[in-house]
């Protein structure tokens, strides 16, 4: 039997010590980079730039520092300005405004994490755990590396 939240500490601690370097959004899901970014040109010939590993949330999440939430997922759940501006908020807060690296992890319940950052800020992931839902997947930006992914509130076995 899989132990999610030893699996979910596993794998998230390989972001301890890296820089958050991109924020952006597809939809309504929160894409972050983790370490120094690079170009990669695409197999449609544009260019994007990537992180060591990629974390994209799809499940409910939020922002906080010092107790007060600062971004969640219903800001992205408004509309697509909404999204957008909070987007912006994000990338400022973690990326524009200097360096904010990630100092810990604590595994939760349920596929449930909190990345802990510098500045007093924290990431809190809260899966749905909605059966065959994805809620969350991090990877590293080689193409052909396996996802660690959470669905439904476990860890998808073909992912490990």
């Amino acid at each position: 039997m899989i132990d999610t939240k030893e699996q979910v500490a596993r794998h998230l601690s390989t972001l301890i010590g890296l820089d958050v370097s991109g924020v952006a959004h597809a939809a309504d899901m929160l894409t972050l980079q983790f370490g120094p970014l690079r170009e990669v040109r695409t197999g449609r010939g544009t260019t994007k730039h990537l992180g060591d590993w990629a974390l994209h949330i799809q499940c409910n999440w939020r922002i906080e520092q010092v107790n007060a939430i600062v971004a969640s997922y219903s800001d992205f759940a408004a509309s697509e300005e909404s999204t957008r501006i909070t987007t912006q908020r994000i990338r400022d807060l973690l990326v524009t405004q200097g360096p904010t690296a990630v100092l810990d992890i604590e595994a939760g319940e349920k596929g449930n994490a909190v990345v802990s950052l510098a500045t007093g800020m924290r990431l809190v992931i809260l899966a749905d755990a909605i059966p065959d839902d994805e809620d969350w997947r991090l990877f590293p930006s080689n193409p052909d590396a396996k996802h660690f992914v959470i669905e439904g509130g476990k860890v998808d076995p073909w992912s490990l």
